[in-house]
């Protein structure tokens, strides 16, 4: 018996065989003839399906509360800043006085009244600086008299311009304006003006 070897892959072929046993291949007719066989490819894999479309998810929405929050951060933030370049640039009155007490010790003009005190008036200036103020002296059971002076027994303020001799009418008011010089430092509290 004649045999022959299968031209793709090199394997014994018997006499008249039409397929390789070995690979499969065509190898020739059944008289024996060889055949052209193609090239041992490997059949081609089906094209995978087309993937449906799908629309883009939308972006995560914040949620309120989270919006809320942020806000409240926001509009803190600002009124810090606010209140940071209002202290830069408006900076408090080194001088702060909360009231000005005015005492007649020795009951000048027999003004009676309780702990002698006339009138309080309070106000805020820079240091070193000057300021008139006028003082209203009711006459609360007084006679007519004349106040002959004014001193401040606070620390670092100097009085001018006070308008004495200064009388007080028996049956009226008067006023009394007096130019206060702050101290040259800060000062914050209350300030004791006595009438002599």
């Amino acid at each position: 018996m004649q045999t022959s070897t299968c031209p793709h892959c090199g394997a014994p072929l018997p006499a008249g065989a039409s397929f390789c046993s070995f690979c499969g291949a065509t190898v020739g007719s059944s008289t024996g003839a060889p055949l052209a066989s193609a090239p041992n490819a490997p059949p081609p894999f089906p094209a995978p399906p087309p993937t449906p479309y799908a629309p883009a998810s939308p972006p995560p929405r914040r949620s309120r509360a989270r919006l809320v929050v942020v806000v409240i951060l926001v509009v803190i933030v600002l009124f810090v800043a606010i209140l940071a370049a209002a202290y830069f640039l408006f900076p408090a009155p080194p001088i702060q006085v909360s009231a000005i007490y005015v005492y007649a010790p020795d009951n000048v003009c027999g003004l009676g009244l309780p702990q002698n005190a006339i009138y309080y008036y309070g106000y805020n200036g820079s240091t070193g600086a000057a300021q008139t103020l006028e003082f209203e002296m009711p006459n609360y059971n007084a006679t007519a008299c004349t106040i002959v002076g004014a001193a401040t027994n606070s620390s670092g303020f100097s009085l001018s311009n006070v308008q004495v001799p200064l009388t007080i009418p028996g049956d009226g008011n008067s006023t009394m304006n007096i130019t206060i010089t702050s101290p040259t430092s800060s000062y914050s509290g209350s300030m004791n003006l006595v009438l002599s």
